[in-house]
């Protein structure tokens, strides 16, 4: 990209133009037309000059946005993941018979509306599990006990004392559409992020790589280690993180989220290759904080804030794997060292003194390290 010259600058390119070409017009001095016209040109010129740099800017895919960016994903097959939809069931408290239609709807508190999609029904007084859906995107999941409103289809002599909560699982799955990601950043929870990385790593029919990029594309999927030869030749395998989605739990996914990433990965892998895609065991560290200067709530939640953040950034799953600087996604021996958390815990806002209690911690073939209880003794 060039440096733009500001406004400023143009209209005085302008006037000096002016000057220089009409000999005897001084376009600083007012009252005359030459300094009004020399605006109106500069200003065009300093449009015209941004409009350069906008368009310059989208034919890279480092800093590329929206449709523009989702056209350089397209030349490589790439699309931008779409957002899918939470789900989960409600449960439907009844002291009468009732009847929930395929199809009825639920309000959460905030206007967020969930279909049911089976019909369940009771003869009776009964605590119904009803399987519902939301809208697509990350604000239809919804926690345990959270409460609902009957909006239609439930109907009987007990729907109008029907108590309706999400049951103790909590609706979860929804995922937002894949944003374009800060520029010139390779993170592989990013639109922008798996295009620069498919860029840096062209397929090879069974790199590493290949299925980093494979399992990557998964809705949910921010991160993907590889270990190559965990039992013998031809066996790969491979650990997903779902850090948004399971946040909760270190960004480790369930069944159901591992299969679906297995399902892309065994179309798409060579042939010969013994492939396993699984979730990594949750290794959680305990965390003693002592003296913490200010001891106030406000510091204890920004100091779990920064533990957070410091997992997710620096925990990744240990395996048997070989250590390469161009390849940091495969699964090597790794140990989770104090002096993050301790780091973590000095960049809390607020926190002026604390005393980190806390040991070097070797993580298992197979594990990755995941924020345990932190006890401010």
């Amino acid at each position: 990209m060039f440096n733009l010259p500001d406004l400023n600058t143009c209209v005085a390119q302008a006037r000096a133009a002016f000057q220089s070409a009409l000999p005897g017009a001084n376009a600083w001095l007012w009252p005359n037309n030459v300094g009004p016209i020399a605006k109106v040109i500069g200003g065009a010129q300093w449009l015209v000059n941004q409009r350069i740099e906008f368009i310059g800017k989208q034919a890279f895919a480092q800093f590329a946005t929206g449709a523009y960016l989702d056209r350089q994903g397209a030349e490589f097959n790439l699309p931008r993941k779409a957002a899918q939809a939470a789900g989960g069931n409600l449960t439907v408290t009844t002291s009468d018979a009732v009847v929930v239609a395929a199809g009825a709807q639920f309000a959460r508190g905030d206007g967020v509306i969930f279909t049911a999609s089976t019909a369940v029904t009771s003869a009776g007084a009964a605590a119904l599990s009803v399987p519902v859906t939301g809208p697509a995107g990350a604000a239809s999941n919804s926690a345990a006990a959270t409460p609902m409103t009957i909006l239609s289809g439930v109907t009987g002599a007990g729907a109008s004392s029907a108590v309706v909560v999400v049951d103790s699982n909590g609706l979860a799955g929804g995922v937002d559409i894949e944003p374009d990601g800060a520029p010139q950043t390779r993170d592989l929870s990013t639109y922008r992020g798996r295009i620069l990385f498919r860029k840096a790593y062209p397929p090879q029919g069974g790199a590493p790589a290949d299925y980093v990029q494979w399992a990557s594309s998964v809705s949910g999927v921010t991160r993907v280690f590889v270990e190559r030869l965990y039992a013998g030749p031809g066996t790969v395998r491979i650990f997903p993180i779902f850090d948004d989605l399971f946040a909760q739990y270190g960004g480790v996914p369930d069944d159901a989220h591992v299969a679906a990433v297995s399902n892309v990965v065994q179309a798409l892998a060579p042939a010969a290759a013994q492939v396993v895609v699984q979730a990594p065991t949750p290794s959680p560290i305990a965390i003693i904080v002592r003296n913490l200067s200010p001891n106030t709530p406000t510091t204890q939640a920004a100091v779990r804030a920064e533990l957070a953040d410091a997992f997710r950034r620096l925990g990744r799953v240990s395996g048997n794997d070989g250590i390469y600087a161009n390849m940091p996604f495969l699964a090597y021996p790794y140990t989770f060292l104090a002096l993050w958390v301790e780091q973590a815990v000095a960049n809390a806002t607020g926190v002026i003194g604390a005393d980190v209690v806390l040991a070097d911690t070797p993580i298992g073939d197979g594990s990755m390290p995941v924020l345990g209880s932190v006890d401010f003794a």
